[in-house]
């Protein structure tokens, strides 16, 4: 989805809304107090806040698609790829805690069938990714085959959304860049070929 600047703007401040109290206080009206306009001249650039939400999360789709593609590129080992993943995304969650309330709102979005199909798209697309660098790895030899690429990618996926939900759940008081090292350690250990 291409965005205007105005919007790319736009989906900063929204996303800088809901990290400060969460969804429900993202509203228009507190949007465009935000960015020093009207109301009306918000809806110039989105029809709603529904619409709003879509792109916040679209846009760090796209983000993170192009990211783990760049990842996938390198001329690295499949493990080393697995590791410099689990490394980019915590530091862009350390850096910019807001989306992380973005992305684990998703309970809020469950009765919204357009904001919940994006949430889904989002988790498949990661995991399709995830699963292809794994593949990757077993394919050159430094991620064990005896295990599905599915189930590793479960077991990967799952171990950082929960240190992710911890760290938010603690309001950000543990360092999570260092979680995340000692997770790429454990992960290292659990998956490279013995």
């Amino acid at each position: 989805m291409d965005f205007t600047k105005r919007q790319i703007e736009i989906i900063g401040a929204a996303t800088e809304l809901i990290g400060e109290k969460g969804v429900q206080n993202l509203t228009t009206k507190n949007l465009a107090s935000k960015m020093s306009f009207s109301e009306p001249a918000l809806y110039r650039h989105f029809k709603g806040k529904t619409e709003i939400l879509k792109s916040v999360l679209v846009f760090f789709k796209e983000f993170l698609g192009k990211k783990i593609n760049e990842i996938f590129n390198l001329k690295i080992t499949g493990i080393e790829k697995i590791e410099k993943m689990i490394e980019f995304q915590f530091n862009h969650f350390y850096n910019n805690p807001a989306i992380v309330m973005v992305i684990f709102s998703e309970t809020s979005f469950q009765y919204d069938t357009v904001l919940s199909k994006v949430v889904s798209e989002i988790i498949s697309k990661k995991r399709e990714n995830v699963v292809r660098i794994i593949e990757s790895g077993q394919t050159d030899g430094s991620i064990r085959k005896d295990i599905p690429a599915e189930q590793i990618a479960t077991i990967v996926m799952g171990s950082m959304r929960l240190t992710i939900l911890e760290w938010r759940l603690s309001n950000f008081k543990f360092n999570l860049i260092e979680r995340g090292e000692e997770l790429i350690g454990t992960v290292r250990t659990m998956i490279r070929k013995k």
